[in-house]
């Protein structure tokens, strides 16, 4: 059984900006919004709504989910929705993925060197 989606927040304007741009029935952004801004149990949504917990859970999953990939990205990148041949989004994919890697790497070393004092290098042993 998957596990269900619970316990994440977002703010009005975190919300606003997570789903610009997802095809999303207004409906749904409605339900999502009562989970993830005003807190409200998907289990009384579905209920309310008549719906299954697990739908309500998708959609509030994948906003959630576009929140936090906005979130971690550089200032200047920019989101980009294509309709290519599948051999071009194969291509783009893997591009993307390769660059997304190199980021978090420079991310992970930049935070790693800034964790570390001036006088210690990065295993924890003096400099002399």
């Amino acid at each position: 059984m998957k596990q269900r989606f619970s316990g994440r927040r977002l703010s009005a304007a975190q919300f606003a900006v997570a789903v610009r741009g997802l095809r999303i029935s207004p409906r749904n952004l409605e339900l999502s919004r009562a989970a993830l801004v005003d807190g409200v149990s998907t289990s009384i949504l579905a209920a309310q709504a008549h719906l299954t917990r697990g739908a309500i859970d998708r959609n509030v999953r994948r906003i959630y989910e576009t929140h936090l990939a906005r979130l971690d990205a550089p200032i200047e990148w920019r989101e980009v929705r294509l309709t290519v041949p599948r051999s071009m989004a194969e291509r783009f994919e893997a591009q993307a993925a390769a660059v997304i890697a190199e980021h978090e790497f420079a991310r992970r070393i930049e935070v790693a060197l800034s964790q570390s004092s001036p006088g210690q290098a990065v295993g924890g042993k003096s400099r002399v």
